[in-house]
């Protein structure tokens, strides 16, 4: 009777008959893994870059005026969305400009700021409100009479596959600081 028990063990331990059926069972859900996490990394990436090429963009799109007007801003809030394109940057992001100028020997302070409008996404900035002492970053100086646009751009990263189960949405933030080239931008033309 053992014998006959150990011939069957060993029979059963040779035989390779679903072996792969067993190995692809195994493994496929690990390989699933793997390629839903590259997908995602490459989702990220890629908006992170669709993010700082809004923001330059859109400081760069201010600082070539000779003048601004609310309808231009407005343009240029639509050009951010598009830049930001396959991402709804409109719907779950917020662009930010600011116009920062030291008129005087004071501290730099803000001359005017524009929010752009129709997103849920609750944003402030980091430079600082319309009147108030500027926040700028250490290695930004501005001389008497400088002006400098900075445009920030907010988006609420959630993952696709994993969505706001396990993984709460991550704040993403880009700036980009542009002198104007023509002339002080200071105010906004209705």
């Amino acid at each position: 009777m053992e014998m006959r028990l150990l011939q069957c063990f060993y029979r059963f331990a040779r035989d390779r008959r679903g072996s792969v059926l067993m190995e692809l069972a195994i493994g496929l859900p690990i390989l699933v893994v793997i390629l839903l996490g590259c997908f995602e990394a490459a989702r990220f990436v890629l908006l992170d870059q669709k993010l700082a090429r809004a923001a330059a963009s859109t400081a760069d799109l201010v600082a070539q005026a000779d003048g601004i007007t609310e309808a231009q801003i407005t343009d240029i809030f639509n050009a951010a969305d598009a830049t930001a394109t396959p991402f709804d940057l409109g719907g779950t992001g917020r662009v930010i400009i600011t116009s920062v100028v030291r008129p005087t020997t004071a501290a730099a302070t803000v001359a005017w700021q524009r929010v752009s409008t129709g997103s849920t996404y609750a944003a402030t900035s980091a430079i600082g409100t319309t009147g108030q002492t500027a926040t700028l970053p250490a290695g930004l100086t501005l001389r008497q009479g400088e002006n400098v646009i900075v445009a920030e751009v907010f988006y609420d990263y959630a993952p696709v596959f994993l969505g706001e189960t396990r993984f709460t949405a991550t704040s993403l933030y880009e700036v980009a600081y542009n002198r104007p080239r023509i002339i002080n931008l200071t105010s906004v033309t209705p």
